[in-house]
């Protein structure tokens, strides 16, 4: 699509990823829920002002509207906490990860990303797939990725954008959703919600994720389960992988002196993983009973550590930087300037400044008047 044409997809896109319904948009622009609907299906254009009205209350630039839509093959979406993610927060944030898409697909054309490297994707009913299958995968990773067989991870991020997963953060907060990933073209995404979690909360949303991408390769939709096969099947395959990541084996038992509780702190400054996971690791590889769990679990609740644990406020959480440093390198080598990149983006400036981990200043923002014309 030429600039200049009004684009109805992508009104939807800034909508949904403002999280508005057509009502809300419409009551806080002053146009009525109707004009909304037909500008989204493209029965009508908005004239210079509407969309003025429009752009001023989603905060998008104008050329945004204007551009063209890209498509690209996508595999399945897996929201990390899918069951207790409400429906409009999983769609912002799938149309934050279609922002994080057109910036790849504008960065790679100027520098080359890190060639994926990952064992080969399992493809099993998610029935058919067995703990020995998830231990092996997590096994291959570690052995791939040259992080030793049992040694703790110092920087999972670094080490999967090494090894060409794209991993950003979306400018969005939601408690009940903490992570997307999604593989896209030939490269897997990983998306993180910004929610100013722990460290070790971060790592092992990105240690799930890389679960779902490795393990659940015959998934074409998340839709086509249940919400219990999601949460009971898919979600624990995922967590039992990040476990076996993070916490491999025969290093974790070597590391394991006691089950007391005070020592899983000391633990947990070791291998960056929470109490909480380590206790779960330790039931999984048959060292305590359902009882010990139960009972190491109250005492956490006890200790009001549910939600923040000790060490929490002092471990520093993992950032992605990949994206950062490919703008970088386009910029200092004057490929493209600041401003220019910005431009090309269309895309907001809060959107930008996260996923880039930037600071763009509003003199760097190219706004332009809306020159629209209808198509006939």
């Amino acid at each position: 699509m030429e600039q200049g044409i009004f684009n109805p997809s992508k009104l939807t896109k800034a909508r949904i990823a403002r999280g508005l319904t057509k009502k809300e948009l419409a009551e806080r622009t002053g146009i009525s829920r109707q004009m909304i609907s037909n500008y989204e299906l493209g029965k009508t254009y908005p004239g210079a002002s509407k969309l003025l009205t429009i752009v001023s209350e989603l905060d998008f630039p104008y050329t945004y509207f204007t551009s063209e839509t890209r498509n690209f093959y996508e595999g399945a979406t897996f929201f990390r906490s899918q069951s207790a993610a409400t429906k409009r927060a999983r769609d912002m944030q799938a149309v934050r990860l279609e922002f994080q898409k057109e910036i790849y697909d504008l960065l790679s054309q100027y520098v080359n990303f890190p060639e994926l490297t990952l064992p080969d994707i399992l493809m099993k009913n998610i029935y058919e797939i067995t703990n020995e299958d998830i231990e092996e995968k997590a096994k291959e990773l570690r052995s791939l990725w040259g992080l030793g067989k049992d040694l703790p991870i110092s920087n999972l991020i670094e080490a999967a954008e090494v090894n060409g997963i794209v991993v950003v953060e979306s400018n969005m907060s939601d408690d009940k959703l903490d992570a997307v990933s999604e593989w896209i073209e030939d490269r897997p995404f990983i998306m993180l919600t910004d929610n100013g979690e722990s460290a070790v909360r971060r790592r092992f949303n990105v240690a799930h994720e890389l679960g779902h991408i490795l393990l659940h390769g015959d998934i074409e939709s998340i839709h086509d389960y249940t919400s219990q096969e999601l949460k009971n099947i898919i979600e624990k395959q995922a967590n039992y992988f990040a476990s076996c990541l993070l916490l491999p084996e025969n290093g974790f038992l070597k590391s394991l002196l006691s089950t007391n509780l005070e020592f899983y702190i000391e633990l947990k400054k070791y291998w960056k993983v929470s109490i909480q996971s380590m206790i779960m690791r330790t039931y999984q590889l048959e060292l305590i009973n359902d009882d010990q769990k139960l009972y190491l679990f109250k005492k956490i609740g006890f200790n009001k550590w549910k939600r923040r644990e000790p060490l929490d406020n002092e471990l520093t959480p993992e950032k992605p930087n990949l994206y950062h440093k490919v703008f970088d390198l386009i910029v200092k080598n004057d490929i493209l300037q600041k401003n220019e990149l910005i431009s090309y983006l269309s895309l907001p400036k809060d959107e930008l400044e996260k996923s880039l981990d930037i600071s763009i200043d509003n003199k760097q923002l190219v706004q332009k008047s809306p020159q629209l014309r209808i198509v006939k």
